[in-house]
């Protein structure tokens, strides 16, 4: 692109702001969580039939695949670029300052389930291809924006649609941070139960989605092992904590900080923090302080040191696991354990460790999920493509890295992520700890960063369709 056509971009994109903002909310406003036991459930559908007026009124085509996906078709030519997203969201969680499905502006900011992870980006993407057909800019391949919903839950949806439609020439997916992402950690999804739980424990409660770190625990015991005033040793520990006599019940609440069960260093876990602080209780028996152990044991310092399984690598760095959520009915206790590792370790080593340590507890392994990571290449033509029109327009000199979020990326072949999420100080909104992040609460996107973003994209596709005219032109010379 030369100077005119870029300034002319910038000026599009700063004229278009208000719209961007307006139709992002439309997406926040509807609270599309997606389940793993309801993987179509009416918000998500409601956000696919959101995402497809949206496109139909930029005059752009948008299909409904089947209630799994939208997808979005600008272009023509041999060559298919996928960009993924998805608009389903973890749920909201406790402790917002901010309405989760409002979607509020502050500033430069907006605030509100979903912003980041992943509809902001959703819409920036769709603006990007917006801005290509007002402008009559008609690349030699085709885009195809899929928009996914129910990538929280196991993502389901591109396991359907590979199996209805060929994998493309390449793919980015919009989730994740520039300037490019070639890798990531497997994920180990492992519920442990028990069935005899002691009869002190009434209740035990925390968390709703596996991949999220809770904002809090509750634990209630018999009142006749009622074990004083807690909250002064809670303080002295850092925490924070409630509790609630009723009747027969002593009912504690112990608050952490919430966030993704990747990024264990921005979080701070209530199951842990509940099971270390209960678990010396002067009114409860060994058996009963040995049960509690296992939370603290599995939970609370976020890279498997409590349950023998940590493990770290120069390039993906430390194994991570999270206890997420945590029940208990009928007398049976369930915990769901998140683990983030690295390509290089074996799943099976560490199911075999956790069914080992968790038995000293009681606990057995009652199910479990796996998906493999892995760590590509960024020599590709196409890889260079997007990193160089990251480094034209931002120049930060910021490198490719590894991570241990999940994304498409990981079953989408020719796939990498190349998301938005341009880090930005958000100190002015003096959020407390933990606030702010993916899965975590009061979730916050960066207009600007959005804005840039939408920049990086445009200059991607030119690139890429330079790429791809310059290979033809090859072909036909051979």
């Amino acid at each position: 692109m030369n100077r005119e056509r870029e300034a002319e971009l910038r000026q599009w994109i700063d004229a278009h702001e208000e719209e961007l903002v307006r139709d992002i909310r439309k997406l926040v406003r509807i609270p599309s969580v997606s389940r793993p036991e309801q993987e179509r459930s009416d918000d998500t559908v409601k956000a696919a039939h959101c995402m497809m007026e949206i496109a139909a009124q930029y005059g752009l085509h948008a299909e409904n695949c089947e209630d799994c996906c939208v997808k979005i078709l600008y272009g023509a030519g041999e060559n298919e670029v996928q960009v993924w997203g998805h608009l389903d969201v973890v749920p909201a969680g406790e402790g917002w300052i901010y309405p989760p499905w409002e979607c509020t502006r502050k500033g430069d900011f907006l605030i509100g389930r979903g912003v980041s992870d992943n509809k902001g980006a959703v819409i920036a993407v769709l603006y990007c291809l917006r801005y290509l057909k007002e402008h009559s800019i008609k690349p030699c391949f085709r885009i195809s924006q899929i928009c996914g919903l129910s990538e929280e839950t196991g993502m389901a949806d591109a396991a359907w649609y590979l199996t209805k439609w060929p994998a493309p020439d390449f793919a980015f997916v919009s989730d994740c941070r520039f300037p490019l992402c070639y890798g990531e950690k497997g994920r180990c999804v492992l519920t442990l139960k028990r069935d005899s739980v002691p009869d002190v424990i009434l209740d035990m409660s925390a968390g709703e989605a596996s991949n999220s770190v809770p904002a809090e625990a509750v634990i209630c015991i018999d009142r006749s092992a009622y074990m004083g005033d807690r909250k002064a040793e809670a303080l002295q520990l850092g925490m924070e904590m409630r509790e609630e006599l009723s009747g027969n019940t002593v009912r504690y609440t112990v608050k952490g900080i919430a966030g993704h069960a990747a990024a264990p260093d921005r979080c701070v876990n209530p199951i842990g923090l509940a099971g270390m602080l209960l678990k010396d209780g002067s009114g409860l028996k060994p058996e009963e302080k040995h049960f509690l152990e296992f939370f603290q044991k599995a939970c609370l310092d976020g890279y498997g040191k409590g349950l023998g399984i940590a493990s770290s690598d120069p390039v993906f760095e430390k194994l991570t696991c999270a206890g997420t959520v945590l029940e208990m009915k009928n007398r049976t206790v369930t915990l769901t354990m998140d683990i983030r590792y690295q390509p290089s370790v074996n799943a099976a080593d560490i199911v075999k460790q956790v069914q080992k340590t968790a038995g000293l507890y009681g606990f057995v392994l009652s199910a479990e999920e796996h998906r493999d990571g892995y760590c590509g290449s960024i020599d590709s033509e196409e890889v260079k493509a997007l990193l160089s029109a990251y480094d034209h327009v931002v120049k930060d000199g910021k490198k490719p890295y590894v991570m241990g979020g999940n994304t498409y990326a990981g079953m989408i072949p020719n796939a990498v992520c190349f998301g938005p999420g341009i880090p930005k100080d958000y100190s002015e909104l003096e959020l407390p700890a933990g606030h702010g992040g993916g899965h975590g609460c009061d979730e916050i996107q960066s207009i600007s960063s959005l804005k840039k973003a939408m920049e990086v994209y445009v200059h991607a596709f030119m690139n890429l369709n330079d790429l791809y005219e310059k290979r033809s032109r090859k072909e036909e010379r051979d």
